[in-house]
């Protein structure tokens, strides 16, 4: 999804992640009509069906990025010992397993954002949203994070990012260009 600053992409997004619900219209997910649903079965679905990656990552400063990918399958219930084989898993897998225990004030940009990817990946989630996931980035490290996001996206999970960036909008195989709130133009690959 792309436009210009204020068109309604990342109100979209939010929309798309259960967080916020339209004013008007249906928004189903996996069979349901998420606006029906109550703030719990919303919050549900957020933690086990779909992952988020932010521009600003963030990661909790006191914790390790171990822990940090570990905190969203606490949430949902996973054990420690599981949650621990499936941190480093997911650690290694964005290619930071040697950085597990460093904070991310110890991390550049790039780690960070792999971090942010691997936590938003911990509960295997269906659906990854990503919100200027190379905004924050130089060049170079912005295309080990889309390369990052191309694997994702290889290996099953469906990819919905919000971009002002044209090097990572190319890559998709759909992009949707919104102008005031709305879809303007549709491409398709």
């Amino acid at each position: 999804i792309s436009g210009p600053s204020g068109c309604g992409k990342s109100t979209l997004l939010h929309m798309l992640g259960c967080v916020d619900t339209p004013s008007s219209g249906t928004l189903v997910f996996d069979g349901h009509d998420v606006s029906t649903l109550n703030d719990r079965a919303r919050s549900l679905i957020r933690l086990r069906q779909i992952g988020f990656v932010f521009q600003r990552f963030y990661l909790l400063p006191m914790l390790t990025a171990a822990e940090n990918v570990e905190l969203p399958q606490a949430e949902a219930g996973t054990g420690k010992d599981e949650r621990r084989r499936r941190s480093r898993e997911l650690l290694d897998y964005v290619g930071l397993a040697n950085r597990a225990d460093h904070r991310p004030s110890q991390l550049s940009g790039g780690e960070m954002q792999r971090v942010a990817i691997a936590r938003a990946l911990a509960n295997r989630p269906r659906l990854l949203l990503a919100d200027e996931p190379t905004g924050e980035l130089d060049q170079a490290t912005g295309e080990q994070v889309a390369l990052l996001l191309d694997r994702v996206n290889a290996d099953g999970t469906a990819l919905v990012i919000v971009t002002h960036d044209p090097d990572l909008a190319v890559r998709a195989r759909r992009v949707l260009t919104m102008r005031d709130g709305r879809i303007e133009r549709e491409v398709t690959r």
